[in-house]
């Protein structure tokens, strides 16, 4: 009798469990629809494009027990699929070199700042080398290849809430290097309060008692990022 009794009372507390789950997902999207009505047209549509991958992430954070990786499943990539610069530089160049990097887009993650370096403002512009930023290099880079081999390789900076402001005032001293600069922004999640797992931002502002309210996902929101901001569709194109 007692396995019975086991078995209805775990049917039970799996039932329970789910209508919670329901509940807390019915409370979520509720009050990311309230969130949304509090902003203006133009950035209600692109964080209602933000809010969808934040649904998906949160149905799983519900479902899925933790963790989120299993290391043991992590192998090193196989020995050849990485190749040594020396192994590349002695096959030597293709003969159609500026047809081949005109199809080549160079994507930077910008979304960081660098306070865990004891900096202020975006990591991409403090000084590592002669007075030159990370994004002075990576600009220079890409104007060498472009007027080496008479290319238009494009560099693309994945800002986020974070950086997006100071990274584009900044964009504006590289006007009449021969580098087509373009920058789209990262996702802006709500963070949630523990115990009720819902928004604890009140509207959404990001300033005052917002200012700790959002957080930009990791480096893996690139793909849906890119995707949702158009400009992937525009190179493409």
């Amino acid at each position: 009798e007692l396995p019975v009794t086991a078995a209805l009372t775990r049917g039970a507390m799996t039932e329970f469990e789910q209508k919670l789950r329901q509940q807390h997902e019915e409370s979520m999207h509720a009050e990311l629809e309230a969130l949304l009505a509090t902003a203006g047209r133009a950035e209600a549509e692109v964080s209602r494009k933000d809010f969808s991958g934040f649904k998906n992430l949160f149905h799983r954070f519900l479902q899925v027990k933790g963790p989120s990786v299993e290391w043991a499943k992590i192998n090193r990539p196989p020995e050849d699929s990485i190749q040594p610069y020396e192994k590349i530089k002695a096959k030597g160049l293709p003969n159609n070199i500026t047809e081949t990097l005109n199809k080549l887009v160079v994507v930077k993650l910008n979304g960081g700042l660098g306070t865990s370096m004891g900096c202020k403002g975006p990591k991409s512009l403090i000084s590592v080398r002669n007075e030159n930023t990370f994004l002075d290099l990576t600009v220079q880079q890409i104007e060498h290849l472009n007027k080496t081999y008479n290319a238009d390789v494009p560099l693309v900076l994945m800002n986020s809430f974070n950086t997006d402001e100071d990274t584009k005032k900044i964009l504006q001293k590289y006007t009449h290097h021969r580098v087509k600069i373009h920058t789209f922004n990262q996702s802006r999640y709500p963070r949630i309060n523990k115990e009720s797992l819902l928004p604890i931002a009140t509207n959404m502002g990001m300033t005052g008692e917002n200012a700790e309210a959002w957080y930009p996902p990791g480096h893996g929101d690139i793909y849906a990022s890119f995707h949702n901001s158009g400009l992937l569709d525009n190179l493409l194109a």
